[in-house]
């Protein structure tokens, strides 16, 4: 079925693809068959606009591909795929050769591919290495050197692969039209190790070294190509690009699209002009009105107004923060000063501080290129806004006289949320005789959000469709279960002195997940900016019945073919880490090292690198402790998501939506299932506090007030930095 879909899906974006003009000249290369940028079977030296990544499909029998390709770091490259031999058919006593019960062969890995020099005149190329396999059976690993040089649309390649790359590579590709793109390659890939269980995929030598063929782009970023490879097979794919700054399934130009409701434009009173009772009445009406914020409190001194507000509607904190300024800009009178303080369950965060000139600013849409030169942005006071003075202090300025503090906007729906939402687990697994698996659930959920630093969460799960049957995960049956319920507590501890550092304590209780009830325990001191932390997590757990709604067994849960209760065992398990963090603005790149005792009681440390693109948020770990998986130097490894659920359709959701999806992706099965594993939580500091980072939050504040204006970047600036060495060699 697959390989007859294929051709009509890439037909119908070749007849389809000739009415349309759209971005193929803005990408940095189409994807190879494996998906990271390249030819047909090699890699170039080019990859994606930061942020930007490409899902995708390939048929280049007897290897079919599906990979998942993003632009991690502005010069980093991460490939995810899956690879099925669909000559090689396994049962669960191994591969044979008759089509009896089993699957064909599957194999993940992960590419990597680091850009050094990013070429700005023809004479000079782009220059990339990188490996592929990384990890997992290395069935198809290679390590590569290449250089592309691009002139308009014409870009030419070589390079040199060890292992299965086999030696020097060279290819060319012509972008003919914005539709069209024709490539080329010399292809010397050697396949004769592609196999298992003693079984070859390609046994023979390729029949040709050249690969020919075209790439067509469609609407709404998707691609498709033909070619002719390997001298024997006609080779199809589909593909479509996404990027983590805009809905998935929209085009390229939807990245920027958001709206900004605000009052209708009125001539701005002059402060003396208007009484502190109507301006704080006038806020909190267009704000309740406008922006999906709750308790919005006022507070107005001589010419600088105070607004204190929680964002329950928007995955971005700075998208709601600039929703509140730009509503502000449209109300408020002429002043010196406008603070905003979000907060979180109640709880104040951060105080940023605007010139007055930024609302006038905003008003006609005339933001300069760094709009936040002047504005400060610090961690909160506990006690910010229940001593009137604190934010004269935090001005710099004495303040004698308090004018006026406005009453909290009242409560209501928003102080709660009742859901239900569809579910999706997968399940890939290569060892499993039915490899591809999957459970289709709806989740009823309820959330409550207090004033005082508490919320609650719960999460029943009811399932739909299941035909998942994996002995290690009895969790995943038929029955309907309590998913989670969390009661849960944020502490602003206040500020470290006068070094303005921030300190925060945050504790859960309850279902912590599918596997584990328990109680987690946070606290955590972040440097001024927000960029360095340090910290340690306690927690106490026992494992859940998988076969019951809510109940807990009388020991551990002892998992093998099959799984049973230690009735003996202590079932209270302690776990502890001292943590540390850092991230590089520059890049919102977050590097977390722990160190400590791990569910199976094996001691050792993780370490986490985290990209993050304000809400978005794309994650690789690994951890090492003294239970290491077979054959590797490690215990284990995975991949952590954070998606906004308005990255899917954007406005297609009508209201804004403060969701955001978390999953942890395994890359590897470990001999001991809970070794080098944390314990389930529902809201980790992280998740609360790392969009807050006052360092972080004025950058992405910055970048949306700019989009809100219409600023024009200069060719300059829109010449995207995607190479190691802008970053080791300043450049101007």
């Amino acid at each position: 079925m697959r390989r007859a879909l294929s051709p009509v899906i890439i037909l119908a974006a070749f007849f389809l693809s000739p009415l349309f003009a759209p971005s193929l000249a803005e990408a940095q290369g189409s994807a190879a068959n494996q998906g990271y940028a390249g030819l047909w079977e090699y890699p170039t030296a080019e990859m994606p606009d930061d942020g930007w990544g490409r899902l995708g499909y390939t048929n280049a029998s007897p290897y079919v591909y599906g990979y998942v390709n993003l632009a991690w770091l502005p010069w980093l490259e991460v490939n995810a795929r899956l690879t099925t031999f669909d000559n090689i058919f396994v049962s669960p006593g191994g591969p044979i050769n008759d089509r009896g019960i089993g699957r064909d062969y599957m194999d993940k890995a992960i590419d990597l591919k680091a850009m050094l020099h990013r070429s700005r005149n023809w004479y000079m190329p782009s220059i990339a290495l990188g490996i592929t396999d990384l990890m997992g059976t290395e069935l198809m690993k290679a390590s590569y050197g290449a250089a592309t040089w691009r002139i308009d649309g014409l870009a030419l390649t070589a390079g040199y692969g060890t292992d299965r790359m086999n030696g020097f590579f060279a290819g060319a590709s012509w972008r003919v039209a914005d539709w069209l793109e024709l490539k080329a390659e010399y292809s010397p890939m050697d396949y004769s190790g592609d196999g298992a269980g003693g079984l070859k995929a390609h046994p023979a030598p390729a029949d040709s070294k050249y690969n020919f063929g075209a790439v067509f782009e469609a609407p709404w970023g998707v691609q498709g190509s033909v070619s002719w490879q390997r001298g024997e097979e006609l080779v199809f794919s589909v593909s479509r690009s996404f990027s983590l700054e805009g809905p998935f399934l929209r085009g390229r130009g939807a990245v920027k699209e958001r709206r900004y409701e605000a009052p209708g434009a009125a001539r701005v009173a002059e402060w003396e002009d208007i009484a502190p009772e109507r301006v704080s009445e006038r806020l909190i009406d267009a704000l309740s009105q406008y922006a999906r914020v709750r308790g919005v409190e006022v507070a107005i001194g001589d010419r600088e107004i105070v607004v204190a507000y929680e964002n329950y509607g928007h995955a971005s904190q700075a998208e709601a923060m600039v929703r509140v300024l730009v509503i502000a800009a449209a109300v408020v009178p002429h002043l010196d000063a406008v603070y905003l303080v979000p907060r979180v369950r109640g709880v104040p965060v951060v105080s940023a501080r605007f010139p007055g000139e930024i609302l006038y600013a905003i008003r006609t849409r005339d933001v300069e290129r760094r709009p936040l030169d002047d504005a400060r942005f610090a961690w909160a006071g506990a006690d910010f806004l229940d001593v009137f003075d604190g934010f004269g202090e935090f001005a710099g300025a004495d303040r004698e006289e308090r004018l006026f503090r406005g009453e909290k906007s009242p409560r209501g729906r928003a102080d709660q949320d009742i859901k239900a939402m569809l579910v999706y687990e997968p399940r890939i697994d290569q060892t499993l005789e039915d490899d591809y698996q999957s459970r289709w659930s709806v989740d009823m959920i309820y959330e409550k959000r207090s004033s005082n630093g508490w919320s609650a969460f719960a999460d029943v799960r009811v399932p739909v469709f299941n035909d998942v049957d994996i002995w290690w995960e009895p969790d995943m049956n038929d029955r309907i279960r309590l998913q989670q319920a969390v009661l849960s507590y944020l502490a602003n501890l206040g500020n470290l002195g006068k070094s303005g550092h921030g300190l925060w304590s945050l504790s859960e209780f309850g279902w912590l997940d599918e596997n584990w009830f328990g109680a987690n325990q946070w606290a955590r001191v972040y440097s001024r900016n927000g960029r360095l932390w340090g910290g340690v997590r306690f927690g106490v757990v026992r494992d859940r019945d998988p076969l019951a709604f809510a109940g807990l067994p009388k020991g551990r849960v002892e998992y093998g073919r099959g799984w049973s209760y230690g009735d003996d065992a202590n079932p209270w398990q302690p776990v502890w880490w001292l943590q540390a963090g850092y991230v590089f603005s520059g890049i919102g790149l977050d590097v977390q090292a722990d160190y400590g005792r791990f569910i199976d009681t094996d001691t050792g440390a993780k370490l986490s690198l985290t990209r993050r693109w304000d809400d978005s948020a794309v994650g690789f770990w690994v951890s090492r402790t003294d239970r290491l998986s077979p054959g590797k130097d490690f215990t284990a490894a995975g991949i952590h998501l954070e998606l906004p659920a308005e990255r899917w359709f954007g406005d297609w959701l009508g209201a804004p939506s403060a969701h955001i999806w978390e999953q942890e992706v395994p890359l590897l099965s470990t001999w001991r299932i809970d070794a080098g594993r944390e314990p389930g939580s529902w809201r980790t500091p992280d998740r609360v506090l790392s969009q807050f980072r006052p360092a972080e939050l004025k950058k992405n504040v910055e970048k949306f007030l700019a989009e809100y204006c219409a600023y024009e970047l200069s060719a300059k600036d829109e010449q995207k930095i995607r190479a190691l060495t802008d970053y080791i060699i300043k450049k101007k």
